[in-house]
């Protein structure tokens, strides 16, 4: 009877955290846009429109990215 309630208990855990688990783990190999990796607000937007972020920030973004890749140009050379 003991095994019994150990194993439910097991069971029990293992289904509660499993969902949890899957979606954290689905959610770090998601890539978001550089000003969607430091802003809590434009992350949630990215994620429930990514079409209405690329409309506002998607240039933003692109020049944020050249700019960065210019830096690194400069620095290099």
């Amino acid at each position: 009877m003991e095994q019994y309630k150990l194993i439910i208990v097991i069971l029990f855990v293992v289904l509660v955290f499993a969902p949890v688990t899957w979606q954290a783990i689905r959610r770090r190999k998601l890539n978001p846009p550089p000003m969607a990796r430091n802003d809590r607000k434009l992350y949630r937007l990215w994620r429930s429109d990514p079409l209405s972020y690329e409309r506002q920030y998607g240039e933003m973004d692109r020049k944020y990215l050249q700019a960065k890749n210019e830096k690194s140009r400069n620095t290099d050379q």
